[in-house]
């Protein structure tokens, strides 16, 4: 069945394409379209079937209803050939939401409305990526749903939500719609079995993103790593556990977690396992624990009854027992992976980012009271094995962005760098949608906002 051309981003010019695509499916909650001229060895009918039937319902129980901005109560998918100038054995656009959708078509932008609500996935390596990991599209379909639930949220509080969160949030939501765990992500975590991820996250900040950089795929997977451990133990039920992720990303309370602080604000005020006796009062203190735990058992250390922490610059660490928030908050079974293939030690090093932390099998470095600072931590056992690391975000734990609108009535606006989020690097061998050409028009709208990419 034919159905209506949809616009798309060419990544690689940040303009929009005019894509002749078939109906594929139109179940209860979901249309999926295949562009026309695109062969795709997939059953993309079960796939319908499947998103509109499973992942759907779960995750709009979790992160509440999507936006309707054409009124026909659908989300759309359209399998296309990302233009994201992906060559044989290169890294590669697996699927992404473009909030433009969210807005009235601009015909003097670039980048084109279809004025509804669209997701994208590849066609081509999403689908060869399905030989080697049979839950790789379904899963990307969950992951870039998250972005458009947690869109509108974002706008209508006037956020934008930090990189992280909002990434680590669509990875969990894949294991949530039950595509996980993601062994992947926890490989290229701890460095082992994935040749791209030399190291594993040793050095790599968990919070301050460039997704420029060729460390962004093990990124995602910190991300991934933290989140789910983060959802793990906020709840002792799936329930507890899923409404605490809803509070996150609709914040009925008045809080959402746009930030680190306001996730930690979060977690400490809706999570119903929280114990402020074993994880601390203060967002910096709970955030250095959580991170102190996450970290130990991703290395194996056992032992946290001596635990290194300097709690305000350029002074000595002082010592802390996390011997019992060890027991109360233990990895699950969803990390058997790390478990098993714990993170790859690295040589010592004297310095680390922010939000980020080093595994070592040697003498782990000391703490220099005169050039330390807030949230530096050591962990070690014995003088052969052990963690260093800073558990503090870059513009620390208050952070609260906005949006910035700029008046381009009449140009082109500009398509930022950043923030760009892609999910990508799977492999690396990583009224009815408009016509394309149909010009929305609203004379009240007198701003054009450059709008991201998730």
């Amino acid at each position: 069945m034919n159905g209506p051309d949809i616009w798309a981003r060419d990544l690689t010019t940040s303009s929009s394409v005019c894509v002749a695509v078939d109906l594929v499916s139109s179940g209860t909650n979901v249309e999926v379209y295949k562009e026309r001229s695109l062969f795709v060895n997939y059953d993309l009918v079960k796939f319908a079937r499947d998103f509109d039937t499973i992942t759907y319902p779960i995750l709009i129980s979790t992160f509440g209803a999507p936006s309707d901005v054409d009124g026909d109560g659908k989300v759309k998918i359209l399998v296309m050939d990302i233009r994201d100038g992906a060559t044989a054995n290169s890294a590669y656009v697996a699927g992404y939401y473009d909030p433009v959708n969210y807005f009235p078509d601009n015909i003097f932008s670039r980048v084109r409305s279809n004025y509804a609500e669209v997701l994208y996935l590849d066609g081509k390596e999403l689908i060869a990526a399905v030989n080697y990991d049979p839950n790789a599209f379904a899963s990307t379909a969950a992951h870039e749903f998250q972005h458009l639930l947690r869109y509108p949220r974002m706008r209508n509080a006037n956020q934008t939500d930090e990189l992280w969160i909002n990434e680590g949030t669509s990875e969990v939501s894949s294991d949530i719609a039950g595509y996980g765990p993601q062994n992947s992500r926890m490989d290229c975590y701890s460095g082992v079995n994935d040749s791209r991820c030399n190291d594993g996250i040793n050095g790599v900040s968990l919070i301050d993103w460039d997704s420029s950089n060729s460390d962004i795929l093990k990124q995602y997977s910190y991300a991934y790593v933290f989140m789910r451990y983060l959802y793990d133990i906020s709840g002792t039920t799936n329930t507890q556990r899923q409404t605490f992720f809803r509070e996150t990303v609709i914040g009925a309370s008045g809080t959402r977690a746009n930030s680190t602080g306001n996730l930690i604000t979060l977690f400490r005020t809706a999570a119903p396992n929280f114990d402020s006796s074993l994880l601390g009062s203060q967002n910096s203190d709970v955030f250095f624990r959580i991170f102190t735990l996450l970290s130990a058992q991703s290395f194996g250390l056992a032992n946290l009854t001596a635990v290194e922490q300097v709690t305000s610059d350029a002074t000595a660490p002082t010592t802390i027992n996390l011997s019992a928030a060890l027991t109360r908050y233990p990895f699950s079974a969803n990390f058997t992976r790390i478990i098993t293939n714990p993170v790859a030690p690295t040589t010592a090093k004297t310095s680390i980012k922010q939000g980020s932390t080093n595994f070592y099998n040697t003498g782990t470095p000391s703490i220099s009271a005169g050039s330390s600072r807030k949230n530096y931590g050591r962990v070690t056992t014995g003088t052969t094995k052990g963690i260093f690391f800073w558990a503090d975000a870059p513009s620390g734990l208050t952070t609260n962005l906005k949006y910035v609108q700029t008046d381009n009535e009449g140009t082109v606006p500009s398509i930022p760098q950043k923030p760009r989020s892609l999910k990508s690097v799977i492999e690396s061998s990583t009224g009815p949608i408009p016509i394309c050409g149909i010009e929305f028009t609203d004379d009240s709208v007198r701003t054009s906002e450059s709008i991201p990419i998730e």
